[in-house]
């Protein structure tokens, strides 16, 4: 668990809601006990990994969503998350679901790192396929099937797999058990088959974006009134070509909380951004965030590795 010094909450709304006082509680605790306290919620979302392809210090893209103190829903596993799994006190056998936004590696590449040796039959999901990459099932079996690279880490252990086509207007229901309920929708990353989450459990809502673009406001429809939205803030305002076909800007991130009415907002996937220094500054980020905030003023979190985020009713 990250220190708190670490974590900056913008707009915070004390008063209004209980999830700000608890993250300002974490300020008073040592990180052991900060860490346990991922557990304590009915649900909680800890960041595994904040970063994005670039290391500078953080892992590449991965979330876990405690539920009752349980680990149950990952979502990316990107270079890095594994540490960052254990770092948790997470257990591969509690996972239901993990839940692939697409195949990039800095989404994906820990997996097989993640279910070595360990006796698991949750369901992974994940995009359709085109030219370029695979679509979920080839990748679980390129990686585990008879004939696959790691063909040893299951040991004929059945992983389950759900396939989002991105190509339908519609979400396709990915998980369901008692009160959870998980979704996916396709979202434009450039050539890359990607999908966006959102995952309900009980009366309180998550949404991650995925990589993507911004330029297809059906999102925003699916995420509506979300608790908690999860960004990946990869590229500045001025970007163009190549990477403003992949990322949406700040002030399209900002437009779009807006226009989904969440609760909260958290920025991660910060490519080349490194954790905050000693004086809780987080070089390189302020003019994002200054593009961003031209568009949202809602209650906003930058995130860092290891931190969590309870999920409560806005």
């Amino acid at each position: 668990m990250i220190a708190i010094s670490r974590m900056l909450v913008l707009n915070c709304r004390f008063s209004a809601t209980g999830m700000f006082a608890f993250l300002a509680m974490l300020m008073l605790v040592p990180a052991q006990a900060a860490q346990a306290a991922c557990k304590d919620g009915p649900v909680v979302l800890q960041v595994l990994g904040s970063g994005g392809p670039f290391g500078a210090g953080r892992a590449s893209a991965g979330y876990l969503v405690w539920i009752d103190g349980v680990g149950r829903i990952m979502v990316d596993a990107g270079g890095g998350t594994f540490a960052r799994f254990h770092e948790a006190g997470a257990q591969v056998g509690d996972l239901e679901l993990l839940a692939l936004s697409h195949f990039h590696p800095d989404h994906s590449s820990e997996v097989p790192a993640l279910l070595w040796v360990q006796p698991t039959d949750m369901t992974v999901s994940g995009p359709t396929g085109n030219e370029g990459y695979p679509s979920t099932n080839e990748y679980v079996t390129g990686l585990f099937g008879p004939e696959g690279v790691f063909r040893a880490v299951t040991d004929g252990k059945g992983l389950q797999t759900v396939t989002v086509d991105v190509t339908r207007s519609e979400a396709t229901e990915v998980f369901t058990n008692g009160p959870i309920r998980v979704r996916g929708l396709g979202v434009p990353h450039g050539n890359v088959p990607a999908i966006g989450y959102r995952i309900d459990i009980g009366d309180v809502s998550i949404a991650f974006s995925s990589d993507q673009n911004g330029s297809d406001p059906a999102f925003a429809e699916f995420a509506s009134g979300v608790d908690v939205l999860v960004v990946h803030v990869a590229v500045p305002e001025s970007a163009g070509g190549f990477g403003a076909a992949l990322h949406a800007k700040p002030s399209v991130w900002g437009q779009m909380a807006t226009d989904a009415g969440v609760g909260t907002l958290v920025l991660s996937h910060l490519s080349r951004i490194a954790p905050r220094n000693a004086d809780g500054d987080l070089p390189g980020f302020g003019e994002k965030l200054a593009h961003l905030r031209s568009t949202y003023e809602g209650p906003m979190i930058i995130a860092e590795d290891l931190m969590c985020v309870p999920v409560e009713a806005k």
